[in-house]
């Protein structure tokens, strides 16, 4: 019998903590897979990418900056012969009267065990990619003001480094692009505040009202 398959994506505005909850969870659940957006970047030489002339520098906050063919046919490998699991809108779920947090995960670890697969899928646009869009049994986007943004951006090296004006002439006008986008097309995400330290408890939750639902 083929396994059951729950996808979780996780979106959102950059340095949001959309990497942080996807490694948390994959190293919650050992045997789920963890696809990241940001292995699928071209090559710096890649003549895909779209150049900033005033800023001699390649704009990589947009879906052309990445080989999302390569991204999707991936993700179809592993989903493949997969059972996708009956999600309903009832409010039977075996979860629903658990409280505790720690009782939740480990239940939710032993419901898990048998017969079910969990691929993760983060990235700054994946829900803008109208190829992924409706793969998703879970949608998560992570939100920040833009002076927060900036601040945490500027404490981090990437390769190559962020030129002076990148962040006011690429990365947040993409992001405000791509979040309208989401917002105006993508139905059921759940936008997450990247300052809170419960995104993860609200993710275990759901997770857990799908597998309840899934076997009444």
């Amino acid at each position: 019998m083929s396994s059951k398959i729950l996808i979780i994506g996780i979106s959102g505005v950059t340095c949001g903590g959309k990497t942080t909850l996807a490694y948390k969870l994959n190293k919650m659940f050992p045997t789920s897979k963890l696809i990241s957006q940001d292995d699928y970047f071209l090559d710096v030489d890649d003549p895909r990418h779209t150049w900033i002339t005033e800023l001699n520098h390649i704009n990589f906050d947009i879906l052309s900056s990445l080989d999302m063919e390569k991204m999707e046919n991936d993700i179809r490998k592993f989903t493949k012969n997969k059972k996708v699991p009956n999600i309903c809108n009832g409010s039977n779920s075996t979860f629903k009267n658990i409280t505790d947090i720690n009782e939740l995960k480990h239940s939710l670890s032993e419901k898990l065990k048998t017969n079910w697969e969990i691929l993760i899928v983060e990235g700054f646009s994946i829900f803008n990619c109208k190829a992924l869009e409706k793969i998703f049994h879970l949608k998560y986007y992570f939100t920040l003001s833009k002076e927060e943004c900036f601040q945490r951006r500027s404490q981090r090296s990437y390769e190559p480094p962020d030129c002076p004006g990148y962040f006011e002439k690429c990365v947040w006008p993409e992001h405000t692009k791509q979040l309208e986008e989401v917002q105006t097309e993508v139905e059921g995400v759940v936008y997450l505040d990247g300052r809170s330290n419960r995104v993860l408890d609200e993710v275990l939750v759901d997770m857990a009202r799908i597998v309840g639902e899934d076997e009444v």
